[in-house]
């Protein structure tokens, strides 16, 4: 499994949101993840108009299943949570798609 970041550079939410993730072993929870991946949805040179939707939600986490190439959104997350807070919603929302 993997999971994206879409974020912007610049943007507080993003940024809090970034070091909050540091701090939580995500493997832990997915031991078949293979990587968190951060995308800036500013990159032009890159990405063109493919995030653009993005523009005005960013902080977005997606998790991309193994074996597919679906890349499906997780919901809002709030930037009030803290680190086991976060931590458990990763859990439920992941598992949540994991289970379809």
């Amino acid at each position: 499994m993997k999971i994206f970041i879409f974020v912007r550079q610049g943007c507080c939410l993003c940024d809090s949101l970034k070091n909050k993730l540091a701090k939580i072993n995500l493997n832990e929870l997915f031991p078949n993840l293979e990587e968190l991946e951060e995308i800036d949805i500013d990159r032009v040179d890159l990405y063109k108009d493919k995030y653009k939707r993005y523009n005005y939600e960013v902080p977005v986490i997606a998790v991309e299943r193994i074996r597919s190439e679906e890349i499906i959104e997780l919901p809002r997350i709030s930037p009030r949570l803290k680190d086991d807070q976060l931590k458990n919603w990763f859990q439920k929302n992941i598992s949540n798609i994991l289970e379809k």
